[in-house]
């Protein structure tokens, strides 16, 4: 179509309105309104038909919100150009009719090769007018909506798509409220042109002159340019969306282009729609909070961080919002953006936050951030709180994305802010995603300036480390051992064995408190600051295990039983008590029916193979609704053994032990790591089954724990400081050292062969902790007691001493005289449980010793310093000879020297009495049991 130069006639020289002044006859207006179906007047935009006509589209698709001219406009178009095919006589009348509407307005004065736009076309056309609002089926669900859509639209994309058609397709104008999606019409020659596109905005609008004029008319207060109306609905999810349906606007001089996309700077577009929107949005927001899921997902990201439940929303989220099964191939940031706005749209319902987003950043990276800040910190200028700092990011591994998210801006400063100048606790969330596809991980920062709670000036014996916390007890810190479990991944299980009261229990309630994941809001706030300040909390990749995964916990303690049907009740007790316990953390009904059928079984202690696959069982429902491997912890496995030995059913015993902790922790793929502690380190396994992939660490050799039981030189040297024990400046004549130096030799000398060598020197906590309990503010008159050998009876090793002679051992009896002794010992062979079978080399006796804290291991150094300072009498005792009288120094010296030569065997160890609270108990309990003999003689 050849397009005219001609000079359009301007709007502001001869736009015509036919709102009539009184003059102009009603009967002409009213005709005009009724035809183009307006309410009160009409507004030229006649000018539409040309710029319609001169595109050089066939196919024109035209959006705009409500009430901006959409059907008046179509309507014009269809009068202007339709004619009766069927009666040319009939159609001749009605192209008369038609044609005077047109005869006043704009599109009269028009011309086109040199005839005016009413001739050349005006009653031309054969028009087919559709009209969704009628003609189209709304279905009961949004699925079968859009059936019905793809239906009714493709008896007119057929025309489109089919050359034999299309060839006789003039021109087609489609409008509606929201953008045409691209995918149907992708075929086609279609352009497309929204409320953010200027081509055509005069015709949709109203524009200045026109509205001067209008106001001039009705003799209008010039107000009514900041009311230019009310617009009705409002619940729509984007941006775009809002400007569609009329709320926003955007500033044409922001335009920028990036790639094949405009980057535009939106505003609500008058003061009116801002007032509207703040009052439907609040109204709207108090609705949405009710929805438990999202309350729910928003306290997840600012006060439980519950991963799961964000992955879940946000997965939920995205799919509705990004409309999978459209065929539309979103490009990387879109992906990101459509995250970023849910959860900005997410958090800002949150009447508790304030969400703060980056003043600077570059929309084309793969990184979005989001601060939010909690409004009582605003207020109060108090930075205590948690400050939640949110990166979301795009990669093709999700979890990798997650951990690229945390790593990134580690020096944690958003736009001018240094965070950790300014707030004590950071969490740092790392969001990623593919597509649909995402992933959570959150860890925890603390700022420069963060300050421990300070500990009270009591004392904690207990076993409870959540307790011993919310109590605010004086504890040492040993969360060292939480570091190393999670940086030792590639192994499954620890038997982990020290003395009685050496902090294993202690330890054990430690590790469970800072994996195990709140089951509810009260409980979540109770551990939420428990590890603030510890070892633990300096590395923030450390927290980001904290509080993420299902525990579970057994305790073997309290064992009964006097024959082996009571001792296997009693672990079917325990586990069934397991079961009922963990039934309250799960949402139930959410297991399949086996696996529930399973569980009531276990719970009623009528499943076959309750002692058998029971705790592997858990750790399999538990994954379905936790999404992590589970945790399994396991204090006293010892307690049962040893019981069973006293009723002489060791085996049979055993053997269940064994087949528990071989389903457990061999080939359990939904276990994260076990952790096992008893004193003794018994068999838990055949050389043909049972759990032989469990690390053993034992005082004799730990790669992995050897500072994380007992005390070492810093720990007592601190913990004494807390509590303001020294010495006084004039120490008394009977006191011949200092009390640091008196406290090594009564509680001090063990020691740990670690991967560096032996670690000397550490202390019994119990005793140590007990005599700062009895010995605050002290400067003198400190009390030594003998706390660790009396807070428990010892009728283990009375019965053990008595019943096998060993206290008239040669090498026994130069321990009691404090002397270091080497013996044949095979660290790695658990104890046998006839240890008290009588034989020349009392093995496992020794090792029950060692393991009970009676012994502990000395280097090859210590022991050569200790027989160089022999006098004549010791060495002939420890040369094991039998007329001692009759030998004489040559000899002595000669045995002297053979004991000063290195030992060749790998299997030689050296041991020693650790200190003066376990010598001056073992010479009390040996004559105790001498003259008890020699009361029978």
């Amino acid at each position: 179509m050849a397009e005219s130069k001609l000079k359009r006639v301007t709007e502001n020289e001869n736009q015509d309105f036919t709102v009539e002044p009184p003059n102009k006859k009603r009967k002409e207006r009213s005709d005009l309104l009724k035809k183009f179906k307006c309410k009160y007047f009409y507004i030229d935009k006649s000018l539409l038909i040309k710029e319609f006509l001169q595109n050089g589209s066939k196919i024109v698709c035209i959006t705009r919100p409500s009430g901006y001219g959409k059907i008046t406009n179509l309507i014009m178009l269809r009068y202007f150009f339709e004619m009766n095919y069927e009666n040319i006589k009939e159609n001749e009348f009605q192209n008369l009719q038609n044609k005077k509407y047109f005869e006043n307005l704009l599109i009269s004065k028009e011309k086109e090769d040199d005839q005016t736009y009413l001739d050349k076309y005006q009653g031309k056309y054969p028009v087919i007018y559709l009209d969704f609002s009628s003609d189209f089926k709304i279905g009961k669900t949004f699925e079968a909506t859009i059936e019905n859509f793809k239906t009714f639209i493709n008896v007119f994309l057929n025309i489109f798509k089919e050359d034999k058609y299309y060839h006789y397709l003039f021109k087609t104008f489609i409008t509606g409220n929201l953008n045409v999606n691209e995918y149907y019409f992708n075929e086609i020659n279609l352009i497309n042109n929204s409320i953010i596109d200027g081509k055509y905005k005069e015709y949709f609008n109203i524009t200045d002159s026109e509205m001067k004029k209008l106001i001039s008319i009705f003799k209008l207060n010039n107000e009514i340019f900041d009311k230019y109306g009310y617009y009705e609905r409002l619940y729509r999810k984007t941006s775009r969306n809002y400007l569609e349906y009329g709320y926003l606007i955007y500033d044409y001089r922001t335009v920028t282009t990036n790639f094949d996309f405009k980057i535009v700077k939106l505003e609500i577009r008058t003061n009116d729609v801002s007032e509207f929107i703040k009052n439907k949005l609040s109204s709207w927001k108090q609705n949405l909070c009710k929805d438990e899921k999202i309350k729910n997902t928003i306290d997840s990201l600012t006060r439980n961080y519950d991963e799961e439940r964000i992955i879940e929303f946000l997965k939920d989220k995205i799919k509705s919002n990004l409309g999978y099964g459209t065929g539309y191939d979103y490009y990387e940031n879109e992906f990101l953006d459509k995250y970023y706005s849910i959860i900005y749209s997410l958090l800002s319902l949150s009447d508790e936050c304030e969400v703060v987003t980056k003043k600077k950043f570059n929309e084309n990276d793969n990184i979005r951030e989001l601060l939010i800040i909690p409004k009582k910190n605003l207020k109060s200028n108090n930075n205590k709180n948690d400050i939640v700092y949110i990166i979301i990011n795009y990669n093709d591994i999700v979890k990798e994305g997650c951990i690229e998210a945390l790593d990134y801006n580690e020096n944690l400063e958003f736009d001018d802010i240094k965070l950790k100048e300014k707030y004590d606790k950071i969490i740092k969330f790392g969001i990623a995603f593919k597509k649909e596809y995402c992933d959570v991980i959150y860890e925890i920062n603390y700022g420069n300036c963060f300050k421990k709670k300070e500990m009270q000036k009591e004392i904690y014996t207990g076993e409870e480390f959540q307790y011993a916390s919310n109590k605010n007890f004086y504890l040492i810190d040993k969360t060292k051992i939480i570091s190393k479990l999670i940086n030792h991944e590639g192994i499954i299980a620890y038997l982990i064995t020290r003395p009685r009261r050496f902090g294993k229990s202690l330890n054990l309630s430690m590790i469970k408190e800072f994996f195990e994941k709140p089951i509810n809001e009260k409980e979540n706030e109770d551990k939420k600051f428990v590890f603030d300040g510890l070892e633990v909390s300096k590395d923030r990749k450390n927290m980001r295990h904290f509080r993420k995964y299902p525990v579970i916990y057994l305790n073997f303690k309290g064992i009964q039983g006097n024959n082996f049907k009571e001792i296997k009740n009693f672990l079917i007790d325990i586990i069934s008590t397991l079961f009922k316990n963990m039934r309250n953390k799960i949402e139930f009904e959410k297991l399949g029916d086996l696996d529930k059928r399973n569980w009531i079984k276990i719970e009623n202690k009528n499943n076959t193979m309750l002692l058998s696959s029971t705790l592997s069982f858990m750790c399999s429902c538990l994954k379905k609704f936790y999404k992590r491997r589970c945790i399994i912890l396991i204090d006293e496995y010892d307690k049962v053994l040893i019981n069973s030995k006293r009723v002489n059913v060791f085996d049979k015993v055993q053997h269940i032990i064994e087949g528990i902790f071989s389903s457990t922790f061999k080939k359990n793929t939904n276990l994260y790591f076990g952790v096992i502690t008893g004193c003794y380190s018994f068999g838990l396994s055949s050389s043909n089954s049972g759990a032989n992939n469990i690390t053993k660490c034992t005082l004799l050799n730990d790669l992995y724990f050897s500072d994380c039981y007992g005390f070492t030189e810093d720990e007592l040297k601190n913990v004494l400081s807390h509590f303001n024990i020294s010495d006084s400046k004039e120490k008394s004549d009977d006191i011949e050292d200092g009390i640091k130096e008196r406290l090594k030799k009564k509680y001090g000398g063990y020691s740990c062969v670690s991967n560096i060598g032996i670690i000397k020197n550490i202390y019994n906590p119990y005793s140590i902790m007990k005599f700062v309990q009895k010995n605050k503010n002290k400067r003198d008159n400190f009390e030594l007691s003998n706390y660790w050998i009396y807070s428990e009876k010892n009728e283990k090793l009375k019965n053990l001493l008595k019943n096998s002679n060993f206290n008239f051992n040669v090498k026994f009896l130069n321990l009691l005289c404090g002397k270091i002794v080497d013996l044949s010992f095979d660290k790695y062979s658990p104890i046998k449980y006839n240890y008290l079978k009588k034989d020349n080399s009392y093995k496992d006796i020794w090792k029950v010793l060692f393991f009970s804290g009676y012994l502990t291991e000395a280097d090859e150094e210590e022991y050569k310093e200790n027989i160089k300072n022999m006098n004549d009498k010791m060495i002939k005792i420890t040369s094991n000879v039998s007329k001692l009288m009759e030998i004489d120094s040559d000899e002595i010296q000669s045995n002297k020297n053979n004991l000063l030569e290195k030992k060749e065997w790998n299997d030689i160890i050296y041991f020693k009495i650790p200190n003066q609270e376990v010598l001056e108990y073992l010479h009390h309990l040996i004559d105790e049991l001498n003259s008890k003999k020699n009361k029978k003689i």
